[in-house]
């Protein structure tokens, strides 16, 4: 497959993922609760909470790792803006340690929990 048809894939499902995160957010934020406010609510299509709730944790991931493969796809472009924005080497190393950083402050509290 070539790079164009894998970066429109990959962009397509991040779009997807994202969209059931902002799908499943709403319908977590506005789902009836029981009486006094208190409970999981009433299900809606057969899901409680905790289920839309599963949902929207694993399409947030889904997001995730569509987004770094988005970035690793598009590296030389980024690192060819960085080099024309940023001239000082050290700066430029700095700053993707940075984001090598949070990258991984992203990532790596999945591990523990999933």
């Amino acid at each position: 497959m070539n790079k164009l048809k894998t970066n429109i894939i990959i962009d397509v499902l991040m779009m997807v993922a994202f969209a059931a995160m902002s799908v499943t957010g709403c319908i977590m934020e506005y789902m009836p609760t029981c009486a006094g406010g208190r409970g999981h609510g009433a299900p809606i299509l057969g899901l409680g909470r905790h289920g839309w709730g599963d949902i929207h944790l694993w399409a947030g991931i889904a997001v995730l790792v569509f987004l770094v493969l988005h970035i690793i796809l598009h590296w030389s472009m980024v690192d060819a803006f960085f080099k024309k924005s940023i001239k000082s080497w050290l700066l430029r190393t700095l700053l993707y340690i940075f984001l090598a950083i949070i990258t991984l402050a992203t990532f790596v509290p999945w591990f523990f929990v999933i």
